[in-house]
């Protein structure tokens, strides 16, 4: 996959001689490292998941900005998913370990043994065994580290959630977590100091809580911004809540028109025209959607160009269609496969 990305570029890490913040531009080292299967970004650092398992790192690292070099991996690996924050990168290999690599220290730990599940046996419930989780995928934030597998959630080391069901898909603000089950039933846990679990009120929740708003929509995707979320239902409706301080949820933010700071429930984004919508993804306090016939669109806090354009106010309250605005999108024939906002950067992976 090709790939476009965009934003704040303090360390480089976009692979461009000048630390300037940019729009969208051409990721152009997919002949140098294979092809790419993920991105992940952090405030300092971009890192590239290829198709061979490889992690390519940029930015600043131990206190050295580097240039795209691929992690040593010391022989582990592949690797299949990743996730980033400032101190660290998460990584679930091909039998599903998990890894974390140290950007102080630079080196890989297999952290799966700290990582226990307990399973009662079937003929002696009072009888306990210990086994070694097979996790799936990894997410986290500068606050939280999360390991996933089937049905469990480990806030690493301990666990925090269990289902019956699969678990597809979970999310981390920098407060919050999402999670989304295969049912399409959505829970989240963490501070609500501004609206972002959308339960209605501001406390915080120790444990997952069932989004009883959305209960009985099936929602098909979600996303985790700063202090804002999303949810897409089996409809292809984008629901969005939490902070709208930068325009970040859709809607007028301006006091003057009735304008929503915060919204504590879920909130239906409105459209202009039937739209179906797609994927959406959150940045601290930007957010992106796709839609189903390839259209990017994008509102929020612009202010290191991570919508991907030149424009003339630092915050979009409302969305705007970036497929027309960003002269490289106007050109893009290819398809939108997979859309990546980090805290102050976004990237689209493209079909080839």
């Amino acid at each position: 996959m090709g790939m476009f990305w965009c934003g704040f570029n303090g360390f480089n890490q976009l692979n461009i001689e000048s630390n300037v913040d940019l729009d969208f531009h051409a990721y152009g080292n997919e002949g140098n490292y294979g092809e790419i299967r993920q991105v992940a970004f952090s405030w300092s650092t971009a890192s590239i998941l290829t198709n061979s398992g490889k992690i390519v790192m940029s930015g600043l690292i131990n206190k050295k900005t580097i240039n795209f070099e691929i992690l040593d991996d010391l022989e582990y690996g592949p690797f299949k998913s990743i996730s980033s924050s400032e101190s660290n990168i998460l990584a679930v290999d091909s039998v599903g370990n998990c890894w974390s690599y140290s950007k102080c220290n630079v080196k890989w730990n297999n952290i799966t043994s700290i990582l226990q599940r307990e399973e009662q046996d079937s003929e002696d419930s009072v009888s306990k065994n210990q086994s070694q989780p097979s996790i799936n995928h990894v997410c986290c934030s500068d606050t939280t580290h999360l390991a996933v597998t089937y049905n469990d959630i480990y806030s690493i080391p301990t666990k925090i959630f269990n289902s019956k069901f699969k678990i597809t898909q979970v999310s981390c603000g920098f407060e919050h977590i999402v999670i989304l089950l295969e049912t399409g039933c959505l829970y989240t846990q963490g501070s609500s100091s501004r609206g972002q679990l959308g339960h209605g009120e501001l406390n915080e929740e120790d444990h997952p809580r069932l989004l009883k708003s959305l209960d009985g929509i099936r929602v098909i995707n979600i996303s985790a911004g700063g202090w804002h979320t999303a949810a897409i239902t089996e409809y292809n409706d984008l629901y969005m809540w939490g902070w709208n301080h930068s325009g970040q949820l859709g809607i007028s933010n301006f006091s003057e028109s009735d304008g929503t700071i915060m919204a504590s429930e879920p909130v239906l984004i409105d459209w202009e025209e039937e739209t179906d919508i797609e994927q959406v993804s959150l940045g601290a306090r930007h957010s992106m959607v796709l839609t189903k016939n390839n259209i990017l669109w994008g509102c929020g806090w612009n202010a290191h160009k991570q919508l991907g354009i030149e424009t003339s106010q630092l915050t979009c309250d409302r969305m705007i269609n970036l497929s027309n605005l960003s002269p490289l999108l106007k050109c893009n024939l290819r398809k939108i496969v997979k859309v990546v906002c980090g805290a102050w950067n976004s990237a689209l992976l493209l079909s080839k």
